[in-house]
């Protein structure tokens, strides 16, 4: 298996403000991590560099004149008739550089699916892509450009078959708008449920329209939901899902936005959900990009990134060689044996709820979504 990583230190002279939850230097802090521990080194593993997208290629995800919004932002300076695009919000303000960044982390993905695409390497990693919410012509959730409907839009015109899964703790609302009756990309989404957060979509019978009715699949989590909760959920649909759909590729978002520590969210996952996902996966996919998304805490989001790409490129047991000790996060101590969470869960009538819920939540996705898409 041949691994790879795309990051550029230029991300780090990018800011959304710094006051903005969204704060770039966890991918810095990532990647030091990595070489830190020496997760870099092995000869399979490529290191990319990689280069601002051509802007012809973000019209394949966006409209002219949303780009041309972008474009005009550039300098940071804010014009009022950006605001109908999204752009200027709190969400999304406008920063010194943003159209610069836009290509250059679009870059990162499309340079990541191009080499796997063309045979150099099994699985790359960027940890600055997976913004999921930016619509065609609008800026929201954080997310101006949006890398995944840029690049699996261009893997299924060569007529190949995309899994999308998506582990962020909010939902991907604008890649299910783009795929949402396309029975070429098959959308899975784990998140915390639209009744509490944003962006407030996602339910289970958000099922797709014309030619990919089932093709779209959505478990809201309670909040509280757990580790067991999650798993459940996981290993009841996506083994079978992926079999009745024998993708091509596999595009997937490894949001740290779920885990216990996170200020936005309210799930109460471990990085080892995530961990074990990850091991999952690795032997489902030969081809496949992994994707940064949320995360605003920014050691847990560091770790549990390093945590998913030591086990993806089978160097788990030499990250846990080194010992952190007891790390205070958002009110919890967590005991951490080199990038592994300790092992929680929820308990109580909040605990019942969030198991009852993904239960009643898989029932239903057996029940309408697997014999649409032949899955046993």
């Amino acid at each position: 298996m041949k691994y790879g990583m795309v990051y550029s230190h230029e991300f780090n002279k990018f800011s959304y403000g710094h006051t903005h939850p969204f704060n770039l230097s966890r991918g810095e802090r990532f990647y030091q991590l990595l070489e830190k521990n020496q997760l870099l080194s092995n000869p399979e593993i490529e290191l990319v560099k990689p280069k601002p997208v051509p802007e012809e290629l973000l019209l394949v995800a966006h409209s002219p004149a949303y780009i041309k919004a972008l474009k005009e932002g550039n300098q940071g300076e804010f014009k009022i008739e950006m605001l109908r695009f999204g752009l200027g919000s709190e969400d999304c303000p406008i920063f010194t550089g943003m159209y610069d960044f836009c290509r250059l982390a679009a870059g990162a993905s499309f340079d990541a699916a191009m080499k796997i695409m063309e045979g150099e390497s099994n699985f790359i990693f960027n940890p600055v892509g997976g913004f999921h919410h930016c619509k065609r012509s609008f800026a929201e959730g954080f997310c101006y450009v949006n890398d995944i409907n840029l690049i699996a839009r261009l893997i299924t015109l060569q007529g190949l078959k995309v899994a999308y899964i998506d582990f962020d703790a909010h939902h991907g609302n604008g890649v299910q708008d783009e795929f949402y009756a396309d029975q070429n990309l098959l959308f899975i989404s784990f998140h915390e449920s639209g009744k509490y957060l944003y962006p407030g979509t996602g339910f289970e019978n958000e099922m797709g329209r014309g030619a990919g009715v089932g093709y779209t699949v959505n478990i809201p989590l309670e909040p509280s939901a757990d580790d067991e909760v999650f798993l459940y959920a996981y290993n009841e649909l996506v083994p079978r899902l992926l079999n009745a759909f024998q993708p091509d590729f596999g595009i997937v978002i490894f949001g740290a936005d779920s885990v216990t520590s996170d200020p936005l969210t309210h799930l109460r996952l471990t990085n080892n959900a995530l961990a074990e996902v990850a091991q999952d996966l690795r032997k489902r996919f030969s081809r496949w990009i992994g994707l940064g998304a949320g995360g605003y805490n920014l050691e847990a989001t560091a770790r549990t990134w390093a945590l998913i790409w030591a086990v993806i490129t089978e160097q788990d047991s030499e990250a846990d060689l080194s010992t952190l000790g007891g790390v205070f996060l958002g009110g919890t101590e967590l005991g951490v044996a080199g990038f592994r969470d300790l092992r929680s869960f929820s308990s109580g009538p909040e605990k019942d709820h969030a198991m009852a819920e993904a239960r009643r939540i898989v029932r239903y996705l057996k029940r309408e979504v697997f014999p649409l898409v032949e899955a046993k």
